[in-house]
């Protein structure tokens, strides 16, 4: 067992068991339960017991590879016992590391784990964004369908057409990308991921599936892992990486969706608007846009890109693959809580905000067309004498400047009530961010990037 990873035990005296049942699978249980201690462990191996264990599990996963590997042995390396002599400590010591180090460097280089969690960050952390905005053109009728009305395997088509399109046609493991359709919410999935601890602040946090749920709050991105990478990147690493990718790439549909509507604004300066609705229906586009990127900013720039290069630096120095699974998920975790995705409350407010800012960028053509597309007055027609039409043009003039009026003061109060409730959501996430920051100290950022976003008045 500690020189080939092989046991062979007929009677069942070994202390270590053996479950024969279990295939090499994706969720990486091979890994954790195909080996395990007995009870009954010799006394004099109690100390040494999970090293000898790991031992021969590192051995065994290289063979299950095709990789020959076998601890060099001579006769000062044997495991023999004399009296109080503890040579055979060392012994096992000796087998551990080469075995450690030698798995360590095939999943290193052979099977290139960094270029595999490079190309993992690349897309499902949208650390390359002109295959997802191309995604996003081109899919954008599908993904805004209700649950029952995609079509995953047209889903698919458009996203291989993004790929092979743009800049990350030249990455080889742009294949091993495919696309999938949650069916509850993020906030439901969160809470339903084994191991993960959900923090609430209340018992009120409502988990429960919005009426009206498209692809855009459901789509997601998976990755084809292959034994024996699955080992660090198995399906439970995969599926936290997928909550994070949600939360981003929903983000990023909310910047599109009002960096349309600020186009529109734009596009009305040719008109005189200043003082009427359409330049303080500006001021709060202008206002959900700073929402939307300082958070953005936050998800990107002070969470996932830190905990990457401190994840990538002790990765280059781990000396196990124990060590390297460890670390990595170590780095999952930090990103899911600093994401806010442990706290629904916090989260739950953040996605509030997101959909009013939906909500007004839908509406943003409607405001600014009712506000500047007057009606023209029309040329009465011929066969009326001059003071005829004079008459007929003024009846008609006041007519028309009534209902101008009318819609006026409706766009006026549209864009008051969406300003309202913008503010109202956002300070309310004043008090959450600050109470929560005193345990969660990363919040900190986020609220000084946050906090200072509102109406201006």
């Amino acid at each position: 067992w500690v020189y080939e990873g092989v046991i062979d035990d007929p009677y069942g005296e070994f202390f270590i068991a053996e479950d024969k049942s279990l295939l090499k699978d994706y969720d990486a249980k091979y890994w954790r339960q195909r080996y395990s201690l007995k009870d009954g462990i010799p006394s004099f191996l109690a100390n040494i017991a999970g090293k000898i264990l790991t031992t021969g599990k590192y051995l065994n996963v290289m063979r299950e590879c095709g990789h020959s590997a076998q601890v060099p042995t001579s006769e000062n390396s044997k495991l023999l016992s004399f009296g109080s002599n503890h040579h055979y400590l060392e012994c096992v010591k000796v087998a551990y590391e080469f075995a450690s180090g030698e798995l360590l460097n095939l999943i290193k280089e052979r099977y290139d784990l960094m270029g595999k969690l490079r190309s993992i960050k690349r897309y499902l952390l949208l650390d390359q964004g002109d295959f997802l905005v191309h995604f996003m053109d081109i899919a954008r009728e599908e993904l805004m369908k209700q649950l029952d009305e995609i079509t995953v395997e047209k889903l698919q088509s458009l996203l291989d057409i993004a790929l092979r399109s743009t800049a990350a046609a030249a990455d080889p493991c742009h294949e091993d990308l495919t696309c999938s359709v949650e069916r509850s919410s993020l906030l439901k999935r969160m809470a339903t991921l084994k191991g993960v601890e959900i923090k609430t602040s209340s018992d009120s946090v409502d988990l429960e599936q919005p009426v009206s749920i498209t692809g855009l709050e459901t789509f997601s991105l998976s990755y084809k892992v292959q034994w024996p990478l699955s080992i660090v990147i198995s399906r439970k690493a995969l599926t936290k990486y997928q909550m994070v990718f949600r939360l981003l790439f929903h983000c990023k549909h909310v910047e599109r969706q009002l960096c349309g509507a600020w186009q529109v604004h734009q596009g009305a300066r040719a008109f005189n608007a200043s003082g009427t609705a359409i330049s303080r229906s500006s001021l709060l586009c202008r206002s959900m846009l700073k929402f939307i990127n300082s958070l953005l900013h936050y998800l990107t720039f002070e969470v996932l890109e830190p905990n990457w290069h401190v994840m990538h630096n002790r990765l280059q120095t781990a000396k196990s693959i124990d060590e390297v699974i460890q670390h990595h998920d170590f780095f999952l975790d930090k990103c899911l809580r600093e994401c806010l995705l442990h706290l629904p409350d916090l989260l739950k407010k953040v996605e509030r905000l997101k959909s009013l800012c939906l909500q007004y960028a839908a509406a943003t053509q409607w405001l600014i067309s009712s506000s500047i597309d007057l009606p023209k007055l029309e040329e009465p027609s011929d066969g009326f004498s001059g003071s005829e039409k004079f008459k007929r043009l003024k009846l008609r003039s006041l007519s028309q400047v009534q209902k101008v009026m009318i819609r006026d003061a409706t766009v006026t109060e549209s864009i008051l009530k969406f300003e309202r409730e913008f503010n109202n959501e956002l300070q309310s996430l004043g008090p959450i961010l600050s109470s929560s920051s005193q345990a969660e100290p990363y919040l900190t950022h986020l609220a000084q990037l946050v906090l200072g976003v509102g109406f201006d008045k």
